[in-house]
């Protein structure tokens, strides 16, 4: 029964985490909720042993610390990342097609299996850009929670060798139908979902997530299924077992990264410098005294999991 309620508390927060933005927010709300102080700039950190620190970048990736109050001797780092294959939404994405339907203008993020997003209850999820008080944009998350849109099978007698296999073109056969009202706007939906008006939107992030909930199944309970499963059971089981930690001898790391599944390279993504200057960060705020040799030594008796969802038998 505890793997059981573990396993449910995981399904939620997935089922809360449509997007990276969302997860990373999730991430974030835990970390408060267990008493970590957040770094808004890493430079003016003030970090000391036994305490409990962290920061994020775009919105969308995590990094987080636990110090023991013992001088440690290298540091443990668990890392995942927040985004999964997906459409993303384009910027004025709205088409209306033979004076009937709306679809929306899509493109594939990730390394996406096209098939299973047919058929399926969908909607859009992501970030709008608003002008803030002090004149600079403001980013607002915005989750639309409804069964919003439908990427439709053809009906067989229109294509009779679907079962014999069918390259799916992403741009004219995957596009989202959205309704009937030739006035449908996403734009005009997210305002209402962030309480502003539609022209006080200055930019968007927005994707199409799956809106069917994560299960446990078989005879035995011991199968699960959900959308997003990469990467966010791992993003959810590191976090659990970083929050659990109580280190001693060395530092506790949680990282979340963003856009792995498009390569990882920017500012956000586990192949930037994100990692490297925080934990040099950390290391000159709890060990100011100590020469680069030592900081060699430590770095050298380090170890990082990377936990990247795969398939348990394949």
């Amino acid at each position: 029964m505890k793997n059981q309620s573990i396993t449910e508390a995981m399904l939620q927060f997935i089922e809360e985490s449509p997007t990276a933005f969302h997860a990373a927010a999730n991430v974030e709300a835990l970390l408060l909720e267990n008493g970590f102080e957040k770094l808004e700039n890493l430079a003016e950190g003030a970090l000391v042993p036994g305490g409990s620190y962290y920061t994020m970048q775009n919105g969308s990736a995590v990094l987080a610390v636990k110090i023991p109050e013992n001088p440690a001797k290298g540091f443990r780092i668990a890392a995942s990342h927040s985004d999964s294959p997906c459409f993303k939404i384009k910027e004025v994405p709205e088409m209306k097609v033979e004076n009937t339907y709306v679809k929306l203008n899509v493109e594939k993020y990730g390394g996406m299996i096209l098939s299973p997003w047919l058929d399926r209850p969908l909607s859009v999820a992501g970030r709008v850009f608003v002008a803030g008080k002090d004149g600079k944009p403001e980013a607002k998350l915005v989750n639309l929670k409804k069964d919003l849109l439908i990427i439709p099978n053809v009906a067989i007698h229109f294509n009779r060798e679907i079962n014999n296999g069918f390259a799916y073109n992403p741009q004219t056969d995957m596009a989202p139908l959205m309704g009937l009202d030739q006035e449908l706007s996403i734009k005009k939906l997210c305002a209402e979902a962030v309480d502003v008006a539609e022209e006080e939107i200055l930019g968007s992030d927005l994707y199409v997530y799956n809106r069917d909930k994560g299960r446990i199944m078989g005879a035995d309970d011991s199968l699960i299924g959900s959308p997003r499963l990469d990467d966010l059971q791992c993003a959810y089981a590191t976090l659990r077992g970083f929050l659990a930690s109580k280190p001693e001898e060395s530092i506790s790391v949680y990282a979340l990264f963003d856009n792995e599944e498009v390569g990882s390279g920017t500012k956000q993504g586990a192949d930037s410098t994100f990692l490297e200057e925080f934990l040099e960060i950390v290391l000159e705020n709890v060990y100011p005294d100590k020469n680069r040799l030592w900081k060699r030594s430590f770095y050298q008796n380090s170890f990082l999991l990377s936990a990247d969802n795969g398939h348990a038998v394949h």
